[in-house]
């Protein structure tokens, strides 16, 4: 029973929290201060109340819609604290209790925010990459060789994108990775290691070949079109963190038996 309160308690707090990422996203791109000022409604710009606020069960209980003006409020926000609930119950089902969950709990929250700033925008700020790579730092930290841990992981993923886009550039004279995608594998990359690190960078090149490939299949796109890498990125890492050992075990004892 204990360990059940433990883990409804944990998804109630993810959930607030997604509440706050949802403001991160929408406020940091566009310079607005997150810590002033009170939540309003995009559209009319109504102040929300408290009762309009309460993670995914006021979206349902007003339909999806603004109570002022009606207008659709948009699906990502109930999502996001789903995903945030979710984060905060697996990361402790996977990593357990301790002194860097608080840590590890906020630097995922904050990748979800980057993943839906980089869909919107384009666009990585360092208002929250860099105190999230601060924070990484906090929980490596805390672990048994965690700076070497940490180190290899900076190197590995923010070396290898940054070779990838200067290599781009000198083929094509054309910025194929913003810095921004530099910085975050910083930021995941303290928590990874390499490994876990290159197997974010896999997963979230498979998943762009997919998306540029649906692109192309419905003639919206070309092979020079744009994506969003940070929003591939981060989700990336999370999977990567709470399954990726899981998968690279089995892998490997699949080419053992080979």
């Amino acid at each position: 029973m204990a360990e059940a309160w433990i883990v409804v308690t944990l998804g109630v707090l993810g959930l607030v929290m997604g509440s706050a990422v949802t403001a991160l996203a929408y406020r940091v791109p566009r310079e607005i201060s997150w810590v002033h000022g009170r939540s309003a409604c995009p559209s009319c710009g109504a102040t929300l109340r408290p009762l309009d606020l309460v993670p995914v069960l006021s979206y349902l209980s007003s339909r999806g819609r603004c109570r002022h003006c009606q207008e659709r409020i948009p699906l990502r926000y109930p999502i996001t604290e789903l995903l945030c609930g979710a984060w905060a119950i697996l990361l402790y089902r996977h990593h357990g209790p301790g002194l860097d969950y608080p840590f590890l709990a906020v630097w995922g929250f904050l990748l979800i925010a980057l993943m839906w700033i980089d869909l919107d925008f384009q666009l990585l700020p360092d208002a929250l990459t860099f105190p999230g790579t601060l924070i990484a730092a906090a929980a490596a930290l805390q672990w048994p060789q965690g700076p070497r841990h940490a180190l290899l992981g900076v190197t590995v993923g923010s070396g290898l994108l940054w070779l990838i886009a200067w290599a781009y550039w000198r083929v094509r004279k054309v910025e194929g990775m913003g810095g921004g995608d530099v910085k975050l594998a910083a930021m995941f990359g303290v928590i990874l290691g390499w490994k876990l690190t290159l197997l974010s960078l896999f997963l979230a090149a498979f998943a762009g070949s997919l998306w540029g490939g649906l692109l192309i299949a419905r003639r919206i796109g070309d092979g020079k079109t744009a994506l969003p890498f940070g929003t591939l990125l981060a989700p990336a890492a999370l999977v990567s963190f709470l399954w990726g050992e899981r998968w690279m075990d089995a892998y490997l004892s699949v080419l053992i038996r080979r």
